[in-house]
């Protein structure tokens, strides 16, 4: 975590340094410290993988072998998913990765909407029903409907059960009573809107919006966005941010009509538990 500042390092890693850390491996030269690399337990059996760091003039070997020593130990955790975000797709960390199993996966944009920059238009085609932990078969009903034919990451389609992608949403900021929307239109539901509050930064972060197949192509993700929009303002939030994938054009063309502008990008690498390396080989 050299790149991070002293509060953000404790923001990301409150950890007790006394104890043992899950999945954080090193690498030693005799006693010497010379690198390490973390596997970061995440909810909805996924972890963020800090990739690996070594001193100067340690062998380059090094960094692979610390890479697919923390899988294994993600592995054995039973971790289903680990992911790594890069700023440059062509970093020589890619090949590092690829030895432990990881593939790339796609390249995200980062969106970001300012609550004042202008008025948002009022939703009247669609509907809006708060959700109910008491109707969790029921979110989890569409949002499987919502995933049929996606352009959104279709590559990550069946890796993983609905139930921990939405223990991760869950675990992202802070989700209000008036986060989490059914979507409908007719009488029957046709879409979901996750939304977060992230109050340290004072901005809200859209989680996931889907619509099932029947009624894509009728500009309701724009209505949709819109409701979001209109949450974010109401709630006094600075901005609402997003991520999207560089090859769902439709989405990101639908983003920029309502006013999101492209702030970042990164490219995802992922690995799934027990995903082929070229070692097994630990530090």
């Amino acid at each position: 975590m050299a790149d991070l500042t002293p509060e953000l390092r404790r923001e990301f890693a409150p950890v007790d340094c006394r104890q043992p850390v899950e999945a954080l491996v090193v690498a030693l030269e005799g006693s010497r410290l010379c690198g390490a690399a973390w596997g970061q337990r995440q909810p909805g059996s996924t972890a963020i993988l800090w990739p690996p760091r070594v001193l100067d003039g340690v062998d380059s070997t090094v960094e692979g072998r610390l890479t697919i020593a923390v899988a294994k130990a993600l592995d054995d955790a039973g971790i289903r998913m680990a992911q790594v975000l890069l700023s440059d797709r062509s970093s020589p960390l890619a090949t590092t990765l690829r030895s432990a199993g990881f593939t790339c996966l796609t390249e995200l944009l980062y969106l970001n909407w300012e609550c004042r920059a202008s008025e948002v238009r009022a939703t009247t085609n669609i509907e809006f029903e708060p959700y109910s932990d008491a109707a969790l078969a029921r979110l989890r009903s569409i949002v499987e409907r919502t995933y049929e034919a996606t352009q959104d990451c279709p590559a990550l389609g069946g890796q993983r059960p609905v139930e921990e992608v939405l223990d991760g949403y869950r675990a992202t900021g802070a989700v209000r009573p008036d986060c989490w929307w059914y979507v409908r239109s007719g009488g029957a539901d046709v879409g979901v809107l996750l939304l977060t509050e992230h109050a340290t930064a004072n901005h809200w972060e859209l989680l996931y919006m889907g619509l099932v197949p029947s009624v894509r192509g009728r500009k309701l993700g724009s209505a949709v966005v819109q409701h979001a929009q209109r949450l974010a303002q109401a709630a006094g939030a600075e901005r609402l941010v997003l991520a999207v994938d560089a090859e769902n054009h439709p989405a990101i063309k639908m983003y920029n009509n309502t006013g999101f502008v492209v702030w970042d990008r990164r490219t995802v690498f992922v690995r799934f538990r027990g995903g082929d390396s070229e070692s097994t080989e630990s530090p």
